[in-house]
């Protein structure tokens, strides 16, 4: 099995966020969606919160919930109004790097459908 990390390695991604196909897998189930890396991003995978209903449904998962709220740091580092409460675990692929049971953050995080941080 690779690491996330040997994939955002590659001489080819030079820039600090970049966008990618990844693709969340349970079972024999897949859904696809367009990631934004960011390599400033904190230690944090987030998920679109529009999109949790479809995945879960697609996945055959449920989300759950967090022990204690997060708060949202945005660009600006500001920290906003929104709260994470709660968090999915599907397994990740990107360009067939397999990464087991990644913690995936719901929020709304505007105009992407995933982010991922370098690890």
């Amino acid at each position: 099995m690779c690491k996330l990390d040997e994939i955002l390695s590659k001489e080819n991604y030079f820039e600090k966020s970049f966008l990618i196909d990844a693709h969340l897998i349970s079972q024999k189930r897949s859904f696809s969606l367009r990631s934004l890396i960011d390599s400033d991003s904190a230690v944090y995978t987030i998920i679109h919160f529009n999109l949790v209903d479809k995945v879960c449904e697609k996945l055959e998962i449920q989300s759950i919930s967090l022990a204690k709220e997060k708060l949202i740091r945005d660009y600006d580092e500001k920290i906003s109004k929104k709260t994470i409460t709660h968090k999915i675990l599907p397994n990740l692929i990107i360009e067939s790097h397999k990464k087991l049971t990644v913690s995936m953050l719901i929020a709304d995080i505007d105009h992407h459908e995933a982010i991922l941080s370098k690890p």
